[in-house]
């Protein structure tokens, strides 16, 4: 994975970064060693589990023979769902957006201020959209702008592409424009293809990354 780990490693604190997928194409491994890539650098890794994406890519990891132990003592705000992955801090209901964002502030800015960088793996944002009216949709999406810069952490959006789309057709192009860096993930019969299309860093923008089948690790 020393391809994949100078892509992590290009990344700088206060990003926003999108890694899109189909719904064929598991982000689960991804997720995977970006937690792995993240302790080993010294960061906290807080993950926003939106309707129990992460309990679905821990599934997914476990059946394919991987330890999953890696997930146990992430900090995790769950955003709906029941099924508790991580350390859960706070378990938010999913209502109005007004008071659905003064609470995620209240639990996440001072996980933020907590002293030293953090990766905050968002999984499920689409999910999130399918539900939403335009203007809660655009709030969301100024909420993302807003943290975007905070050099307090470094921010990766796992988005399911199949799903986004039928939250409208004006989500993709605004996510894209926040993003500091866009990787698109497809399959080419067993391997996977990391495509950087957008990238703040001109070292990374534009490299294709080709990784083979990959086996479980008891690791």
């Amino acid at each position: 994975m020393e391809n994949v780990g100078r892509v992590w490693n290009s990344l700088k604190p206060g990003e926003t970064v999108i890694i899109e997928h189909d719904s064929l194409t598991s982000p689960a491994l991804g997720l995977y060693h970006a937690v792995k890539w993240a302790r080993e650098k010294g960061y906290r890794v807080v993950v926003d589990d939106i309707l129990d994406t992460l309990y679905l890519y821990r599934v997914h990891l476990k059946l394919a023979g991987f330890n999953v132990d890696v997930f146990d003592d992430v900090e995790t705000i769950k955003e709906g769902g029941l099924q508790n992955v991580g350390k859960v801090v706070a378990h938010l209901q999913l209502k109005q957006y007004a008071i659905r964002q003064a609470e995620y502030k209240r639990v996440f800015d001072p996980l933020l201020s907590g002293g030293g960088a953090i990766v905050n793996p968002v999984l499920g944002i689409e999910r999130l959209f399918l539900i939403s009216n335009l203007r809660e949709s655009m709030n969301t999406l100024n909420a993302i702008l807003r943290y975007t810069g905070d050099d307090r952490r470094i921010a990766l959006y796992f988005v399911n592409m199949d799903l986004l789309k039928f939250g409208g057709p004006y989500i993709l192009p605004l996510l894209e424009e926040i993003a500091t860096t866009v990787v698109k993930v497809t399959k080419d019969g067993r391997h996977l293809k990391l495509s950087v299309v957008k990238s703040v860093n001109n070292e990374l923008d534009g490299i294709e990354i080709v990784l083979p089948p990959e086996q479980g690790s008891t690791r």
